[in-house]
C-alpha cells in the first residue's frame, strides 16, 4: 500500500484517530520516507482494542510478552502494547509515530528484515540536518523544472513569453507571497515548517539588491523545503506542494 491507499484504508474501517497512532512501516510510508507496505500497524487505548475486538472479525496474530496482537483483514495489525510510549506527530488527521521514534523502535527490535527501515531513516535524518543553502540550491532547480514543465504545458508559447510567464512564479518575491499563503493556510506540516525556519535563520552574506532580505530568506526556505523533498524522493509531497502554488 502506498500513501493513499493506506489513508483509503484508514478512511474504509473508520478507525477514531483520536484512539490510535499510526506506528511502524505505515507511519514511513506517511512521512514519504519509504513508497509502501503490506499492511497497517497501529497502536491503540485498551478500551479502543476492546472496541475493534467487538466490532469487526479479527484474527490473532501473535502475543508480546503479555499483549496481543491482532488483524482485521489481514491490513490492519493492532495491539496495545506502544500506545502509551510515543507522542508521534499529526499527518492528515492521524497521529503517527515520528521516524526518530520509530528508529528507536527498530534498533530495539534488531531484526534483520528491519535493517532497509533503518537505512531509509538515517538517510532522511541526515538530509534533515544538511544545510540549508545546500537544500535551497537543490530545491531552486527542484522548483523552477516544475514551473517550466507546468507553463509549456499551458500552450504553444514562445520562449519569450514562457520566460515572462514564469517571473510570476520563479521570482524572489513571488516564492515569497506562496510560502506565506502555505503557512496562512496551515498548508504545510511542522517538520516542513522547521526546514523553512532553518533556512530563513540561516545567515546570508549577499542578496539580491532589488530585494528585501525577508523576502529573500522566504524565498529560500521554500527552496530548501523542495530540496530536502526532492532529496529524499517524495515527489509526491513536491507535486502537493507545486500544484498549491500554480492553483491546480
Amino acid at each position: 500500500m502506498n500513501r493513499k491507499e493506506i489513508l483509503n484504508q484508514l478512511k474504509r474501517y473508520n478507525l477514531d484517530s483520536k484512539k490510535i497512532i499510526i506506528i511502524g512501516s505505515a507511519a514511513l510510508v506517511l512521512k514519504g520516507i519509504k513508497e509502501n507496505t503490506h499492511d497497517i500497524d497501529i497502536a491503540v487505548t485498551k478500551e479502543y482494542n476492546d472496541y475493534l475486538l467487538e466490532h469487526f472479525k479479527c484474527k490473532f496474530e501473535k502475543e508480546i510478552n503479555e499483549y496481543k496482537v491482532y488483524y482485521i483483514d489481514d491490513i490492519i495489525n493492532f495491539n496495545t502494547h506502544y500506545y502509551n510510549d510515543f507522542k508521534g506527530e499529526w499527518i492528515e488527521g492521524y497521529l503517527v509515530q515520528t521516524p526518530s521514534e520509530i528508529l528507536k523502535l527498530k534498533r530495539q527490535l534488531n531484526r534483520e528484515k528491519n535493517q532497509k527501515d533503518i537505512e531509509l531513516i538515517l538517510k532522511y535524518l541526515n538530509n534533515l540536518n544538511m544545510n540549508s543553502l545546500a537544500l535551497a540550491y537543490l530545491g531552486d532547480a527542484t522548483y523552477e523544472l516544475y514551473i517550466r514543465k507546468y507553463l509549456t504545458k499551458k500552450g504553444n508559447y514562445k520562449v519569450k513569453d514562457l520566460q515572462t510567464m514564469a517571473v510570476d512564479y520563479v521570482s524572489a518575491k513571488a516564492q515569497s507571497i506562496f510560502l506565506d499563503k502555505m503557512t496562512q493556510n496551515n498548508f504545510l506540516k511542522d517538520e516542513e515548517l522547521e526546514i523553512v525556519k532553518r533556512a530563513r535563520n540561516h545567515k546570508v552574506l549577499s542578496h539580491p539588491k532589488n530585494t528585501s532580505i525577508i523576502v529573500y530568506k522566504k524565498a529560500t526556505g521554500l527552496e530548501a523545503l523542495l530540496g530536502f523533498l526532492e532529496l529524499n524522493n517524495n515527489k509526491q509531497r513536491i507535486n502537493e506542494i507545486m500544484k498549491y502554488i500554480v492553483g491546480d
